[in-house]
C-alpha cells in the first residue's frame, strides 16, 4: 500500500509550492487549498462515524476511500486549472483522512502492541525513504519544464492499485458485540465529547496536537510565501529540502520515537514534538542569511514529524486498550478540522497585513508558550494519578 501510494503523496507535497510558483496563487487560494486538509478531516470524521466493526464493512471503506481520493487527479491533464486542482485536492483530503480510522483498527486486530507500533514506525520509514527518491526526480522534471499534471495522472494510477491489496487484507472478529452506530448528526459529536471528558489524558493529549496543529497551519500561508519570494527557492531546492533533510530526521528519529513509547508517556513524547515544532521556524528564519539553515530546519521538522506521525496515527490505538480504537481515531480527525477551519485563514490575514516573518514568529512563540503551559498541566496531572 506505501509502495503503491507514495508517489502521489510526493507529489501532494509540491503543490503549495506549484500554486505560489507556476500559478501564482493569492493568499486567498493558498489559504484556501491549505484549509482543505484539515477541515474536510470533520466529513471524514462522519465517513468512518457510522461504520460497522465486521470485515465487509471495514475493508469496503478502504477500498471505497481509495477509489475516490485518487480518481480526480486522472482528470487533471484535461482540467487542470486552479480550481480543479483545489477541488480535486479537497476531494483527496477527505477520503485519505476516512481510510485512517478502519486502517488503524485492521492493523490494532492483526498486530500485538510492541511488533504493531515497530512495523508503522518501520514502513513509514521506507516511504519516506520511497519519497526522497521520488521528490529529488519530481523536483528535477519540474524544473526541466515537464508537464506536472502528467505526472499526477501517472502518480494516481498507480496509487489505484491498492484497491486489489485491500480486498486481500485478513480482518479478525471481535469478541464484543457489534452494536449499530446511530444515525443522528449529533451522535459522532456527542461520542466523541464524552470520550474526551472521561479520558482526561486523551483529552490533554488532543490539547497538545490542538497546539501544535494549530501553529503549523497559522504558518502554513506564510511559509509557501516565504519559500517562493523571500528565498527565492527553486523546486530543487524545495526537493532537497523536503525529501533529503526532512528524510534524514525523520530516519534519524523514527527509531528513538518508537522505542520511547516503551519508556516514556505519550504525554511527554507530544511535549517534545511541540518544542520541535517551535524549532523549526526559528530556525528557518535564519536561512535568509544562508541556505544551509533551510536544511537544517527540514532536519528539526523532520525529527518532529517522524514522532508526530507516530503518535497522531497510534494514539487511538494506545489509549483504547482492549476496546475499539476507531472513536478515538475520528476524535483526531475531528479535531484537526476544527483547527483547520480557523487557522488558515488567520495566518493568511496576518501574512497580508504584517509580513512572512512576523507569521512565523507568531507561530514559533505558540509552539513554546504552548510547551510550557502543557508541561505545567502534566505535571499536575501525573500528581493527580
Amino acid at each position: 500500500m506505501n509502495l503503491a501510494s507514495e508517489p502521489l503523496v510526493s507529489l501532494y507535497t509540491f503543490l503549495p509550492f506549484i500554486l505560489c510558483k507556476d500559478l501564482n496563487a493569492s493568499t486567498f487560494q493558498l489559504s484556501l487549498f491549505i484549509t482543505l486538509r484539515p477541515v474536510l478531516s470533520v466529513f471524514s470524521f462522519y465517513w468512518s462515524a457510522y461504520l460497522k466493526e465486521g470485515r465487509v464493512k471495514l475493508i469496503a471503506n478502504l477500498i471505497w476511500a481509495c477509489l475516490l481520493a485518487y480518481m480526480p487527479f486522472l482528470f487533471f491533464p484535461f482540467l487542470g486549472n486552479i480550481w480543479y486542482l483545489l477541488a480535486a485536492s479537497a476531494i483527496y483530503q477527505l477520503f485519505s483522512k476516512a481510510a485512517v480510522p478502519p486502517l488503524m483498527e485492521i492493523l490494532k486486530r492483526n498486530i500485538p502492541k510492541q511488533p504493531r507500533e515497530n512495523a508503522f514506525s518501520l514502513f513509514y520509514l521506507l516511504s519516506f525513504i520511497e519519497s526522497g527518491v521520488l521528490g529529488l526526480l519530481f523536483g528535477a522534471v519540474f524544473d526541466g519544464q515537464v508537464n506536472w499534471k502528467l505526472l499526477f495522472f501517472g502518480a494516481a494510477a498507480i496509487g489505484l492499485s491498492t484497491i486489489f491489496l485491500f480486498r486481500r487484507v485478513f480482518v479478525p472478529a471481535r469478541e464484543a458485540p457489534i452494536q449499530a452506530a446511530s444515525l443522528s448528526l449529533a451522535h459522532p459529536w456527542k461520542e466523541s465529547l464524552q470520550l474526551i471528558r472521561r479520558r482526561t489524558d486523551f483529552a490533554q493529549f488532543q490539547w497538545m496536537f490542538m497546539i501544535g496543529g494549530a501553529a503549523l497551519m497559522l504558518m502554513a500561508p506564510a511559509l509557501s510565501k516565504y519559500y517562493a519570494q523571500t528565498l527565492s527557492l527553486s523546486h530543487t531546492d524545495m526537493a532537497v529540502a523536503r525529501f533529503v533533510f526532512m528524510a534524514l530526521g525523520v530516519a534519524v528519529a523514527s527509531y528513538w520515537w518508537r522505542k520511547s513509547l516503551a519508556k516514556i508517556s505519550i504525554l511527554q513524547l507530544t511535549l517534545w514534538i511541540l518544542i520541535g515544532f517551535g524549532v523549526f521556524p526559528l530556525v528557518l528564519l535564519l536561512a535568509q542569511y544562508h541556505h544551509s539553515f533551510l536544511y537544517l530546519a527540514f532536519l528539526v521538522y523532520g525529527i518532529a514529524q517522524a514522532g508526530s506521525h507516530l503518535l497522531w496515527n497510534l494514539s487511538g490505538t494506545l489509549f483504547c486498550a482492549e476496546q475499539d480504537s476507531t472513536p478515538y481515531s475520528r476524535v483526531n480527525l475531528l479535531m484537526v478540522g476544527l483547527r483547520g477551519a480557523i487557522f488558515p485563514f488567520v495566518g493568511g490575514l496576518l501574512c497580508d497585513l504584517y509580513g512572512q516573518v512576523a507569521v512565523l514568529c507568531i507561530g514559533m512563540s505558540l509552539c513554546f508558550i504552548g510547551a510550557a503551559v502543557m508541561k505545567r498541566s502534566i505535571q499536575k496531572l501525573s500528581l493527580a494519578n
